[in-house]
């Protein structure tokens, strides 16, 4: 098992309650933070199931607190499925910012992400999915 401190994305054999990387203090900084905060976090892990799994997660929540970061996860990433996953949890919270981004991503050269991108806008305009 490996365990991450959550400001530097140093990884370690064991958990630690400080980084001996960048200082920050782990146990109080997972202390401080809601669920939905954590799952944010997470769309950062270096592990590529993180924050897959992440996304997935507050899509189905419809975390729109997560909204402005599943967008920058698309626009950062170069893993397909990370940003596919990420566009679907944008689909599912369905906020106005989420929506108008898709819109966005629906001509994009990624097939997957342009896909589910145009699924999800189409949708919403009543149109059926592809």
């Amino acid at each position: 098992m490996r365990y991450y401190c959550p400001g530097c994305w140093k990884d370690f054999a064991e958990d630690l309650a400080q980084c001996p990387e960048c200082g920050l203090n782990i146990r109080h900084f997972y202390d401080s933070k809601d669920y939905c905060e954590k799952l944010i976090l997470a769309l950062s892990h270096p592990e590529r199931q993180t924050p897959l799994r992440a996304a997935w997660i507050l899509g189905q929540r419809r975390e729109r607190r997560a909204v402005s970061a599943l967008i920058e996860l698309v626009r950062r990433t170069d893993d397909v499925y990370i940003a596919t996953a990420a566009v679907e949890a944008l689909g599912k919270i369905r906020t106005p910012e989420a929506l108008a981004f898709l819109g966005t991503q629906t001509d994009v050269e990624v097939r997957m992400v342009r896909a589910a991108a145009r699924r999800i806008v189409e949708a919403d305009h009543g149109e059926g999915a592809c």
